[in-house]
């Protein structure tokens, strides 16, 4: 494989995660903007101290700032182990198609993308494996009882 072929994949990968990060953090940053203004519209309305005590010490208020939360991220067990997955599965896809692309390469290139496609194939059985002893643990020990709908 050409040095340049080496270039434009490691850039494209570069300016992917460039891109996938300002995206995330502009809709993290739009998704707590509106929490926010929205606590401060329910806390507007609730008129004295005492309002918002009794509010705060309802069912009905204890649910809703547990739901308002603005950056909750992922605390449950099935929630990492359904990243684990995930994040495998795409491995596992750019590995198979890594590995097609290097089927039909010839030369120096079919030998980088070989490896290459190996590394990123491992890299995906190794979080599917991973994530399947996470569930087989997490269930052993009862995790997910204990979380409820998590």
């Amino acid at each position: 494989m050409s040095s340049d072929a080496v270039f434009f994949l490691s850039f494209f990968g570069m300016i992917s995660f460039v891109v996938w990060v300002v995206v995330n953090g502009w809709h993290r940053r739009q998704h707590v903007k509106l929490v926010t203004e929205f606590n401060n519209r329910v806390l507007e309305r609730l008129g004295s101290m005492k309002e918002f005590s009794e509010f705060l010490h309802s069912d009905g208020g204890d649910r809703l700032m547990k739901v308002l939360t603005a950056e909750r991220g992922f605390t449950g067990p099935r929630d990492r182990i359904l990243v684990a997955v995930q994040t495998g599965v795409v491995f596992l896809t750019v590995g198979l198609g890594l590995f097609f692309v290097a089927a039909r390469a010839a030369g120096d290139e079919h030998e980088v993308l070989t490896v290459i496609s190996a590394i990123v194939l491992s890299l995906g059985v190794g979080l599917m494996l991973s994530s399947a002893a996470s569930f087989w643990v997490a269930r052993t020990l009862g995790m997910f009882e204990a979380h409820g709908s998590e």
